[in-house]
């Protein structure tokens, strides 16, 4: 368990850790010399680990550094001094943090026994409306040993607060420094999951990989570390002048650096009514950066609740339940704290009521009765590995699809969208063939991410719901119902297309076969290319929508062995002149299929299936 102290300037912390330790933590010469704790102090006694932070005002910044991962307090007060401006600040502080596991150790009570009952009053009244209400207030003496053993059993009485050690490894950084022969030395809480000597870990915000050489937890060297304990690291792969109180050792899968926070918070009384843009210091973890926040719902009064976006001068590493707080632009006041919400929020519609609600949803179901999901940052966001995603999700009644995390529900009423869409459309319009996929996204409701749309609809491809003809998707036993003229015409076209499918025939040369005027004739292709049955590649070159597929497969074919694409190279495999080939070819660069670096092309494979495969199977 680790146990940070907490309390005004010179009521004796440092002596109380070394009562209870044996352990001096003010390692500083510079604190020694003052008699003042200035810097984070360490001391191990049993399981026990404590952090001594500073009770001077001048290091409240010092002091967040130290109590961000504790489990529990050790609040001090002397008696012979009573309550103080930085005793009020600090309770204030804790319980921002939600530190709601402690002990209030009334120092010096054989200075002023006459005080400690009036003192313990105080406290008690003090604390009464925070987290720490109802904590033990115990009477000790660190000169006479009074009371110090009560005061061991009721911190050890408290018990390690649980740690979700299946996460991944997350370690924030209150130390940094060079050991002869070893290298960069970190030193921190661990938060969740394990870090074992070998493993290869990052380096967040920076993005630096690094390799655990060595390892100490609690003081003593070891082998693994868990979370709930202070480990000491010995990295490999990281510049000292690279790390940086604040930074965090943590496994790769949940890297992600972020500069705009949505969070919920709380306004001390004290404090000013927030409004938009106002300049402050954030604190979170160790780390602490300056920020501007800004209520997303109207300004925010002392003592009041609300929900506020953070955008930070440099980047952080943060997660969604991690605790904040916040001081003035000064850095002399505490004025409020919260949790975050959204390490990475939108831009667009954040002060929208649907995404007010979202921020506030209590679960993932209460979430995706509201909106979808984006799956891998809810995972990241949360911390969570395969197994507990699986157990989230069967929770909450819910599935994933295309990246996309929704209700059960939710994916049938997508499913039932497009089959209903598809339908109406046949019915109200036979002629066609179906909508271009952009256009069925278009139309389903809440209009899903892109991602969504197409897995939702390769989900119906798969089951045999839906057919794609060419660039058109349609139910499976759709076909679309030409006029008789138009059917016989297809059935000519097809025929002369096919004859010679890289060099098909021109319009004025289909004249005679197919019996019509030239103006008729074009406007009939058109209204097929239209239909994406047939591709005008230039003015007066139509071509078969499966020729042209193949076409993009050759050009495919030719960069995958050539690694470009060259007209000459091209007009070798296709067999057709060149003047024609320099015409496919720019179609090709105009659909985005390819692009040209001087006389040289190069494919995008993500385009391969634009064109697709044209279907022959036309009613008539």
């Amino acid at each position: 368990m680790i146990i940070g102290t907490a309390g005004h300037v010179d009521h004796g912390k440092t002596t109380l850790i070394h009562a209870l330790t044996g352990i001096d933590a003010d390692r500083l010469p510079e604190e020694k010399r003052r008699g003042m704790t200035i810097d984070l102090g360490y001391a191990y006694a049993g399981g026990l680990g404590f952090v001594d932070v500073p009770g001077h005002e001048r290091f409240v910044h010092t002091m967040l550094a130290g109590v961000g991962g504790i489990d529990a307090a050790l609040l001090v007060v002397a008696a012979d001094d009573g309550i103080k401006p930085q005793t009020l600040e600090h309770v204030a502080i804790l319980d921002l943090l939600g530190i709601d596991w402690g002990v209030v150790a009334i120092t010096r009570c054989d200075l002023a026994p006459g005080e400690v009952g009036r003192v313990t009053a105080e406290m008690a009244a003090l604390l009464t409306g925070t987290c720490l209400a109802g904590a033990p207030i115990l009477a000790v003496s660190a000169v006479t040993g009074a009371g110090i053993e009560d005061l061991r059993a009721a911190l050890a009485a408290l018990g390690p607060k649980p740690r979700d050690r299946e996460a991944y490894a997350r370690l924030a950084i209150d130390r940094a420094f060079l050991v002869a022969g070893a290298g960069v030395v970190v030193t921190g809480a661990l938060a969740s999951g394990t870090i074992a000597v070998g493993d290869r870990l990052v380096l967040s915000p920076s993005g630096a990989e690094v390799r655990v050489r060595g390892l100490h937890a609690h003081n003593q060297r070891a082998e693994r570390g868990v979370a709930g304990q202070r480990l000491a690291l010995n990295l490999v792969g990281a510049d000292k002048a690279a790390v940086a109180r604040g930074d965090y050792v943590v496994a790769s899968d949940i890297h992600a650096p972020t500069q705009r926070i949505d969070a919920r918070i709380r306004l001390l009384p004290g404090a000013r009514a927030l409004r938009a843009d106002t300049p402050m210091h954030l604190h979170l973890g160790a780390a602490h950066v300056t920020a501007r926040v800004s209520p997303l719902a109207g300004p925010i009064g002392p003592g009041e609740i609300g929900l506020v976006r953070a955008v930070l001068d440099q980047p952080v590493a943060a997660l969604i339940g991690d605790r904040l707080v916040l001081r003035d632009a000064g850095a002399s006041k505490t004025l409020g704290g919260g949790v975050v919400l959204d390490p990475w929020p939108i831009l667009r519609g954040a002060r929208s009521p649907a995404r007010l609600a979202q921020l506030t949803a209590p679960d993932l179901a209460a979430m995706l009765a509201l909106t979808r999901i984006d799956w891998a940052a809810h995972v990241r966001g949360h911390n969570l590995r395969p197994t507990a995603q699986a157990a989230q999700l069967q929770a909450a009644d819910a599935v994933l699809c295309g990246g996309y995390a929704l209700a059960v529900a939710d994916l049938a009423g997508l499913d039932a969208a497009i089959t209903a869409g598809l339908a109406a459309l046949h019915r109200d319009h036979p002629e066609q063939p179906g909508l271009a996929p952009d256009r069925l996204r278009a139309s389903l409701p809440g209009k899903p991410p892109r991602a969504l749309a197409v897995a939702v609809i390769d989900r119906a491809l798969r089951a045999g719901i839906l057919r794609q003809d060419g660039a058109f998707l349609c139910l499976a036993d759709h076909r679309a119902q030409l006029s008789t003229t138009d059917a016989a015409l297809w059935e000519i076209l097809q025929d002369e297309l096919a004859a010679d499918r890289f060099r098909p025939p021109r319009v004025r040369d289909l004249l005679a076969r197919t019996r019509m005027s030239e103006p008729v004739l074009r406007a009939s292709m058109r209204r097929f290319a239209r239909l994406s049955w047939l591709v005008e590649v230039a003015p007066d070159h139509f071509y078969l929508r499966d020729a042209v597929a193949e076409m993009v497969a050759i050009a495919a074919e030719l960069a995958a062995r050539d690694g470009d694409i060259s007209a000459g190279g091209f007009r070798d495999r296709v067999g057709i002149g060149r003047n024609l080939v320099i015409r496919i070819l720019e179609f090709l660069d105009a659909q985005g299929i390819t692009y040209r670096r001087g006389d040289i092309r190069h494919i995008r494979a993500d385009r391969l299936d634009r064109f697709g495969v044209l279907g022959k199977s036309v009613s008539k």
